[in-house]
């Protein structure tokens, strides 16, 4: 059977919720990324949508796929509800009167239309006529020509998605431009204002932190920190007896927690339940923080405290963007192992190649060295979504 890797990257509404996700499948039998090969990718996605469910891969969101206009023919896009799937389609494709006259009954049926990179003239109009989407790849509109391009796509009734916003100054332009979505790693790249000081629920964040990764506190210093929140003890309690760990007992108390789960499965889920708490942040950033830090932990080589040790630098990944502060400075405040910094930093080490596959699994860049190198099980990043789903569940507020 041939191997396949999914890919997820969220879309997020105006206010910064995400409402879908892209979806990218490929074979492991290629080194790049081919949105053109797209019928016998879409062909494989779908098997495997299929087999692994829409809730399990989208939750109550709505998945983006790339399809060609020959996927379009034949009764195969029928399997899916077209309430939750949305058609992405390239302007440069060939589509002949056939093939839109098959996208007008896929369209009247309930399925969204997204089309992607596209410029207004003569030969786009045929699709951007029928489309409900319009994605802007932000890397190919110069920064200056962008309000143009917006003005010229608001003539139609179509939702602009803003592709490729890697910077809180896109986000901004973006926003004050009127795009409907937004897609990117925005959400994980901190504002950095200079002479900011952190803001006092931060900073106790980053203290609790840093007794809870002080290689010498003892069991009883990380009891205690929790035992001094009574938000962070309530959601751990209520963690700890929640599906995500599945334990033989319930558990009471936090005592009882330290004595079961032991210092360092004690200190990863407080570390996590520490980090959960800001309302400014998308949740999409937790869940994704979760979800990597699992994929990480379970692609960790065996040997005592490898999966731990990954786990934190899954984690700690996205410190930055929940801090609001440069991930070098922040690390310096953190007893963490040189090993681990090098990892977060330099992406060095074992533990910092498995963070760079798991983050190419997160962005669909499937040819990328780390990823080909550690050949990850076809469902591994699946598994870890399964797991931060149970997770986000679990860390409901107090």
């Amino acid at each position: 059977m041939r191997t396949v890797y999914l890919g997820r990257q969220p879309i997020f509404n105006r206010d910064l919720k995400p409402v879908a996700y892209e979806l990218l499948y490929r074979s492991a039998n290629k080194d790049y990324a081919d949105r053109g090969d797209a019928r016998a990718s879409a062909a494989v996605l779908i098997n495997a949508f299929l087999e692994m469910g829409v809730e399990r891969v989208v939750g109550k969101a709505r998945a983006f796929v790339h399809v060609t206009p020959e996927l379009l023919d034949g009764e195969l896009l029928r399997l899916f509800d077209p309430a939750r799937l949305v058609l992405q389609l390239l302007p440069d494709e060939d589509f002949d009167d056939a093939a839109l006259a098959r996208l007008d009954r896929l369209r009247a049926a309930g399925y969204g239309i997204s089309v992607d990179d596209l410029l207004v003239h003569e030969g786009t109009l045929p699709l951007l006529q029928r489309a409900h989407f319009v994605k802007v790849d932000l890397a190919a509109v110069p920064a200056q020509e962008l309000a143009e391009h917006v003005a010229q796509l608001r003539a139609y009734p179509v939702a602009l998605v803003a592709e490729k916003v890697e910077t809180h100054e896109q986000l901004v332009q973006c926003q004050a431009l009127g795009f409907d979505l937004y897609q990117g790693y925005f959400f994980a790249r901190p504002k950095i204002v200079a002479g900011r000081a952190l803001g006092e629920d931060r900073l106790g964040v980053l203290q609790l932190l840093a007794v809870l990764h002080d290689p010498r506190s003892e069991l009883s210093d990380v009891q205690a920190v929790v035992q001094r929140s009574v938000s962070l003890s309530y959601r751990l309690l209520r963690y700890a007896n929640s599906a995500a760990l599945n334990l033989p007992r319930q558990i009471n108390s936090i005592a009882q927690a330290a004595v079961i789960l032991g210092q360092r499965r004690l200190r990863d889920m407080a570390t996590l339940l520490a980090l959960t708490g800001f309302d400014d942040k998308p949740t999409e950033l937790t869940s994704t923080l979760l979800a990597r830090a699992r994929c990480c932990a379970n692609l960790a080589p065996p040997g005592r405290g490898n999966a731990e040790t990954a786990f934190t630098v899954g984690l700690f990944s996205g410190l930055d963007a929940l801090l609001d502060r440069p991930l070098d400075a922040l690390l310096n405040d953190l007893p963490l192992s040189d090993e681990v910094k090098a990892a977060l930093l330099d992406r060095q080490g074992v533990f910092g190649r498995i963070l760079e596959a798991v983050l190419a699994l997160e962005q669909g860049d499937f040819g990328n060295e780390a990823l080909v190198a550690l050949a990850p099980p076809a469902d591994a990043y699946l598994v870890a979504i399964d797991w931060a789903n149970q997770a986000m569940a679990a860390l409901g507020p107090a």
